[in-house]
């Protein structure tokens, strides 16, 4: 059955969504987290839910799913490495470079894309098959459809869907609202959620961007049957009751069992199921109309009032210090319920409410969960990777640390020998490491002396204890790489986007930059290579996301450099792309994050010196979604303006994508 995976931003809501049904966990560290606002994980918390999940045969995931600097490269590998020595069952890395260190250093760790590589293509799975991703998390802008497509093109590694929670307006990974805004960037998890704020059009105040919540429901059984391995529901920022709730709700649903479903009244804004069914023009509106927080559960009407006694009609049961809402112009008016009756209830306000509206049941009296007491819950041993070899009056014990053969009693087995039972003696431990037998042999079939084997074990152990791990350090790799020098990224703009198909001559050499987003493989390669082909001179081509570096990988006839989108954050990262590219890749743009870099890279890279991409590339179409005008009759190219702060932005429409961009300056 397919898995559920829920987010935990603290070690009480782990344990309240195992409680509830939950097949695994992600959750994020104190550091390198994309939700650096969550309570996080210490390494304490980390090897509790280790030890509680593996005891119930559940999983974890760490996020390690930000951009990072080189000055972090090595508090990096020691949080890999302390990762390491006990244990996980993947880790969600966006940056390219995390995944080059895991390999490198870390080989039985298990790399899980981020849908921060806003991987929405087949090329894009197949290049982090490649590379070496065990399960990748597509990007949550994708129809059934497509994702069925992506998932019978990819059959041999895991696929991860989003099925619950916030939507954001941009596509993942590719969202620079916030940083643009204010500083704080989205890919070093710092959002400023600049969706959820209002914006002018037209002298009118409106939330365009604010998008509904996903709440998948029982569609997650057509993921289930098409084969996709795990689901994801968002919410590392949102409490314990959230969190048990929304995972009850989807385990009745894969068990078929019935109970009173709780999660509308945790939290859950306006909702649909996204882009499932996004068929493009005509599609269900996706952003939110009535109010941009949580509204809960729409449960009936205001069909009268005396005063501040209301008659409602409802079907929903209230009982006294629920919470309700009615919402009026846009405004919430929020009070806790004072049941009168069956369908009357005492309103805490002193204004009329008009016949006819709704009410909205936010909180359930009945929902609140018991503290769990986390302090209770018994530390993960730090796992030691081991092999054992036995022969005749012999045992060897491997392991990366520390090689050792004892001399143990052994004897031609009679009724079969004790093999496993001699596995679990060295998988026990009273101290803090422990064994992880991963190989066991016993050519002969000997018996050994369970006695003796307790002892061996507990020797190795202390000279295991004994051992200093400090030389296992991050090194740095060669020297500086020359690379070329990139141009003003400015330059390299089409019309109204950063990437340019067509190309733009500078020098005698002719960039072409290749969009982010794209839903056509096919077509947006063939015009590459036709478009190349026309041109006389050299020709350098800009790969903007995962899946150009496949086509790259594939065509090493061309030169190529890592664009604005591919991000260039570390030498790592660009070290990884170099590793498969080989001489084809000539440069790099330092990631717009970033103002400077550590030497040694593999190349120098190019600074951005201030460039400004779009705040939001979007799948969401502003004239539609936003703006609620019609499709019919629809040129798909359109251009809007809007306002916030005095600050002035252009919505491009093309082909139902949105994309929102800085005015010009007139200067």
């Amino acid at each position: 059955m397919i898995e559920l995976s829920m987010p935990a931003g603290s070690l009480e809501n782990a344990v309240n969504a195992f409680n509830a049904g939950a097949d695994s966990v992600y959750f994020g560290l104190k550091e390198f987290s994309a939700r650096k606002s969550a309570e996080n994980f210490s390494i304490s918390d980390f090897r509790k839910i280790r030890r509680f999940a593996k005891e119930r045969n559940k999983k974890i995931y760490i996020t390690i799913n930000t951009l990072i600097k080189d000055s972090e490269l090595e508090d990096l590998f020691n949080t890999l490495k302390e990762i390491g020595k006990y244990g996980v069952d993947g880790i969600i890395v966006q940056d390219l470079g995390v995944m080059r260190m895991m390999k490198r250093y870390f080989p039985s760790l298990s790399i899980h894309a981020s849908t921060q590589l806003a991987v929405h293509t087949d090329y894009g799975v197949k290049m982090l098959k490649e590379i070496g991703a065990e399960r990748v998390v597509l990007s949550r802008e994708l129809s059934l459809n497509e994702i069925e497509k992506i998932r019978k093109a990819n059959p041999d590694i895991e696929l991860k869907v989003f099925i619950h929670g916030a939507m954001c307006y941009g596509f993942s990974g590719l969202c620079m609202a916030s940083l643009e805004k204010t500083g704080r960037s989205a890919n070093r998890g710092e959002c400023a959620q600049i969706c959820r704020t209002w914006f002018t059009y037209e002298g009118k105040r409106i939330f365009p961007f604010s998008m509904k919540d996903m709440d998948a429901g029982e569609e997650i059984l057509l993921l289930d049957k098409m084969g996709i391995d795990s689901v994801k529901v968002e919410g590392r920022m949102k409490g314990n009751e959230f969190v048990y709730y929304t995972a009850r709700y989807y385990r009745n649903i894969l068990d078929r069992t019935k109970e009173k479903d709780m999660h509308p009244f945790t939290f859950l804004r306006e909702h649909s199921d996204g882009f499932f069914k996004y068929t493009g023009p005509g599609h269900e509106r996706l952003i939110t109309e009535r109010y941009t927080q949580h509204e809960g559960k729409d449960i009936g009407a205001v069909v009268s009032q005396q005063g501040i006694r209301l008659g409602i009609e409802t079907e929903e049961e209230i009982k006294d210090r629920d919470g309700l809402m009615i919402l009026l112009k846009g405004e919430a008016h929020k009070f806790p319920a004072k049941v009168l009756g069956r369908n009357e209830i005492l309103f805490d306000g002193d204004f009329q409410i008009p016949y006819g509206t709704r009410i909205y049941k936010i909180s359930d009296s009945a929902a609140m969960l018991k503290k769990i007491n986390t302090d209770a819950l018994k530390e993960e041993k730090e796992s030691i990777e081991a092999s054992l070899t036995i022969s005749d009056g012999r045992i060897r014990i491997e392991t990366p640390l520390l090689t050792k053969e004892y001399e143990i009693e052994t004897e031609k087995a009679l009724k079969g020998d004790n093999t496993e039972n001699i596995r679990k003696i060295f998988s026990q431990s009273t101290g803090e490491k422990v064994l992880d037998i991963r190989k066991i042999e016993n050519a002969h079939g000997l018996y050994v002396r369970e006695k003796e084997a307790k002892e061996r074990r507990r020797d190795f152990l202390s000279l295991l204890e004994g051992l200093s791990t400090e030389d296992n350090l991050y090194k740095k790799e060669g020297t500086e790489g020359k690379g070329i020098l990139l141009p003003e990224r400015s330059l390299l703009e089409g019309k109204n986007t950063p990437w340019n198909e067509d190309g733009v001559t500078i020098g005698g050499v002719t960039y072409i930059t290749l969009p982010p987003v794209t839903y056509s493989e096919r077509g947006k390669y063939e015009h590459l290579i036709e478009r190349v082909s026309e041109i006389n001179g050299d020709v350098l081509i800009g790969l903007n996301n995962i899946a150009d570096v496949f086509f790259a990988k594939n065509h090493p006839q061309y030169s190529y450099f890592m664009d604005v989108y591919l991000y260039a954050s570390n030498r790592e990262s660009v070290a990884l792309v170099k590793d498969i590219l080989g001489e084809s890749l000539k440069g790099a743009y330092l990631a717009v994050d970033f103002d400077s870099y550590e030497e040694p890279w593999p190349l120098k890279p190019t600074p951005l010196r201030g460039y400004k991409l779009p705040l939001f590339i979007s799948r969401s179409c502003f004239k539609h979604d936003s703006l609620a005008l019609e499709c019919k009759g629809c040129t798909h190219h359109h251009t809007f303006h809007i306002e916030q702060n005095g600050k002035k932005y252009m919505v491009i429409v093309d082909n139902c994508q949105s994309l929102v961009k800085e005015e010009p300056s007139e200067d």
